[in-house]
């Protein structure tokens, strides 16, 4: 005989990236419920997601080991109803990677027949409590700080922004949360730096070494840099000529230093990063007649564009793509990169088995970790995060095509994100 009818969401108040179970219990055997999560952003935009399911002979509904008979996903999934959360109001965001640290105050809901009998609003936290969130503004070092609760030294993590521009406070959020200092580096795109990412000089990577490394909580011995997209290929680069890095997370990452980005991208070719003043060789941005109307009929239609058919034919036709190589056989220090196979904005997956070529000819093969998804994209993010939204703007105004499919994308998330953590945790020496 079927109880009373719960729906029970635990835990109540969660981290972003951490498990929440949504579940619906009491339900008459073999009966037709719907649950769903609704929340509003600090953007105000209204996100949405239900899946329909027959509840099992105990009455009860469970994501965690029971498949969606309908709804937005259709797999065993404790996590599908939270990566397919999609915008449902008339304001839509800016792109697929939110920057904003509020807490998401979201509500789950259970329908049975059609009539909607139960709500439980609950949290999930970007900023965890004890984590300390310092604006940095010095001369050459401009970001964010947070320093996690407790007491002594500890090994450190350097986050880099990509194409965005700016500071990536989430990630570096994050992982304080797990006992790492971590500093958000701004180096294009804010108050006091370049407008575009253009000729930016690597340097501003030491500085930033330099100055995490004199933090009084921070173990000098333990800094690495996590890197995603632009900021991945900015993080290689560095590593491969700064020895105080000790441990490298480059998502989808780039094997070669690209064209700028910027107002003047495809028409004034320049390097992305200077060092000693020099620009670092690039891989020039390239276009045939078939790129070029692909390009223009998005721009029409006002739909993101894929520019990993640009990237790729810049590949094939670089005048020296050896010198725009990031020499990564010349990095001492252990190397995670992930790439997706169906990456929009370069073949990320295809450069990550480059990448790893380049790191197995120094020998140690063990010290470093290649992630290739086949039907991932661009996204691949925390779990729990939506996957819903395939774009990105950048620079420009101009939107960006990320690729992927939003189950594909979520599952690269919940398969790589406790691969970096261990990785990030062996390589730093976290829990020693």
């Amino acid at each position: 005989m079927p109880g009373e009818i719960k729906l029970v969401v635990e835990p109540l108040e969660s981290l972003s990236f951490e498990p929440v179970m949504v579940r619906a219990e009491g339900l008459r055997p073999g009966s037709r419920a719907t649950l769903g999560i609704e929340m509003t952003d600090a953007g105000g935009v209204t996100w949405s997601s239900s899946a329909r399911f027959v509840a099992g002979e105990d009455g009860t509904v469970d994501p965690s080991n029971q498949a969606p008979a309908s709804g937005d996903y259709n797999f065993v999934d404790q996590a599908g109803l939270f990566w397919s959360l999609k915008p449902v109001s008339a304001n839509r965001p800016s792109g697929a990677f939110g920057k904003s640290l509020a807490p998401q105050e979201m509500a789950a809901w259970l329908e049975v027949d059609g009539e909607r009998v139960a709500t439980q609003g609950f949290r999930r936290l970007r900023l965890a409590p004890g984590v300390e969130r310092i604006e940095v503004r010095e001369k050459g070092v401009i970001g964010t700080l947070f320093l996690p609760a407790g007491e002594g030294a500890r090994p450190a993590v350097l986050v880099l922004s990509g194409s965005e521009g700016g500071t990536f406070e989430p990630a570096a959020s994050q992982y304080a949360a797990q006992g790492f200092v971590t500093f958000a580096l701004a180096y294009f795109g804010m108050e006091g730096l370049p407008e575009d990412l253009e000729e930016i000089p690597v340097e501003t990577v030491e500085k930033a070494l330099e100055w995490i490394a004199a933090q009084p909580r921070v173990n000098g011995d333990a800094i690495g840099v996590w890197g995603a997209s632009k900021g991945a290929e900015l993080a290689l680069l560095s590593a491969s000529i700064y020895p105080a890095i000790k441990a490298v997370v480059a998502k989808s990452a780039s094997a070669y230093v690209f064209e700028s980005i910027g107002e003047t991208m495809g028409k004034v070719h320049k390097s992305s990063w200077t060092y000693h003043d020099k620009p670092v060789p690039f891989v020039p941005l390239a276009f045939n007649m078939r790129i070029g109307m692909s390009y223009f009929w998005s721009r029409y239609r006002h739909k993101p564009w894929p520019t990993r058919p640009m990237y790729a034919h810049a590949i094939k036709h670089a005048p020296d793509l050896e010198s725009a190589r990031i020499k990564v056989e010349n990095i001492n220090c252990p190397v995670l990169v992930t790439g997706g196979g169906q990456d929009g904005v370069w073949p990320s997956d295809e450069m990550a088995r480059i990448i790893g070529k380049g790191l197995a000819s120094r020998g140690r093969k063990s010290e470093h970790v290649v992630l290739t998804y086949p039907g991932a994209g661009h996204q691949i993010v925390s779990p729990y995060s939506s996957t819903s939204i395939n774009y990105l703007t950048v620079g420009g105004g101009f939107v960006e095509l990320l690729g992927g499919t939003p189950k594909a994308n979520a599952l690269a998330s919940e398969d790589s994100f406790p691969k970096i953590n261990e990785f990030l945790d062996r390589a730093l020496g976290l829990s020693s």
